[in-house]
């Protein structure tokens, strides 16, 4: 049952139940469907395929004109940094900053150093920056003297020579010529005239086997070299100082010759410091017996 009050609000009643409020529900409208929006790239296609095709090529002409910018700046780029390092070039190879002023030399004993200086081209004004320290170390090397060679720069102009002579302790006679002999066995300068060294004379090679040695020679070289070594050391009348001679002989080996008194030693091959020992004994023994005297061969 239903009843309206002064206010016009209908009220319901009913048995067991009591009043309230009815609502009554909105019918929603029914939804459209949304469209699809399409993409902008559909909506300004031209359906034509001349459209079509005149945007791709400004696509494509777009892409190429970027290129070839980006290749003419590198272009530019790369000849402005040729150009600089050209230009800074020339600079530093023709500036009195960069000519050597100093040269030092050092391990000087017979080799002279203008010759250094000449064989390495430092005999005039030389720009660091253009002198090859390699180069005049492989020609300072073919001085005769000369073992080790070491150039160095040091910038802005000055270069250091540092060398290492060869050792030289015994002559040697080639041709009929004296030379010095270096610590491998080498003939080197000739002996000037006039000057003496008081080195003992190596004999018993010819010019050939120094020249060219074979390896028996090289080994017979290697002897001597020891024996000199063995002399070197010794304080008595067998020290290097008082021999005048060696000699090798391919079957009996090596013999001495003193100055002092001329005597004949005869030493052969190896064990030389043990057999200089042993020859210290027996030179005091014929010493304390009186039989030293007149001695010329042992």
């Amino acid at each position: 049952m239903r009843s309206s009050d002064s206010r016009g609000r209908v009220r319901s009643s009913s048995r067991g139940q009591t009043s309230g409020r009815v609502r009554f529900a909105r019918s929603n409208p029914p939804k459209t469907p949304k469209k699809k929006r399409r993409p902008a790239a559909d909506r300004d296609a031209d359906p034509s395929m001349v459209g079509q095709l005149a945007r791709l090529g400004l696509k494509g002409l777009g892409r190429v004109l970027r290129l070839t910018m980006v290749a003419a700046f590198t272009i530019i780029g790369l000849a402005l940094v040729g150009t600089l390092l050209v230009a800074g070039y020339l600079y530093v190879s023709k500036s009195d900053y960069f000519t050597i002023k100093t040269i030092n030399i050092s391990g000087l004993d017979r080799t002279d150093g203008h010759d250094v200086k000449n064989v390495a081209g430092l005999n005039k004004d030389v720009n660091i920056w253009k002198f090859d320290a390699r180069e005049a170390e492989s020609e300072i090397g073919t001085l005769p003297w000369l073992s080790e060679v070491k150039v160095t720069k040091k910038w802005p102009d000055t270069v250091t020579i540092d060398l290492k002579e060869h050792k030289h302790r015994v002559l040697v006679n080639l041709d009929g010529r004296i030379r010095f002999m270096n610590d491998r066995g080498q003939p080197l300068l000739e002996v000037p005239l006039g000057e003496n060294p008081g080195l003992p004379i190596v004999s018993g090679f010819s010019d050939d086997d120094l020249m060219s040695p074979g390896p028996r020679v090289r080994e017979a070289i290697k002897e001597v070299l020891w024996l000199v070594d063995t002399l070197n050391a010794r304080n008595d009348e067998f020290k290097l100082d008082n021999i005048s001679e060696i000699n090798y002989d391919m079957v009996r080996g090596l013999t001495l010759f003193t100055k002092s008194g001329g005597l004949e030693v005869k030493i052969g091959v190896g064990s030389y410091e043990e057999k200089f020992r042993r020859l210290g004994k027996i030179m005091a023994h014929l010493k304390m017996n009186g039989k030293y005297e007149g001695l010329v061969y042992l």
